[in-house]
């Protein structure tokens, strides 16, 4: 979002009908959102290397193995227990 403080320069760039359609759907959508902070916005999400992806995955790569862990670590005591209960040790 942009402060008061920062300075914005006009552009002038071609679009197609069916960009300027779909700027004012999302406008009308994102009550109070202009078209221009929606192309702003969009400037400032695009990443052309998917560097966010990279660290998206990443993330999620590290959740899902801790949850494996802590399934298997649960899992095991599950195993415990039943093996206790089916030996008669309660």
């Amino acid at each position: 979002m942009q402060t008061q403080a920062e300075t914005l320069v006009r552009k002038q760039f071609f679009i197609s009908p069916a960009n300027i359609a779909k700027l004012e759907k999302l406008s009308s959508k994102l009550k109070g959102r202009s078209a221009a902070q929606i192309v702003r916005d969009a400037i400032d999400a695009y990443d052309p290397d998917g560097e966010k992806d990279n660290e998206m995955i990443a993330l999620a790569h590290t959740k899902v193995k801790e949850a494996l862990e802590a399934t298997a670590r649960a899992n095991q005591k599950m195993d415990d227990c039943l093996n206790s209960l089916s030996k008669g040790d309660h």
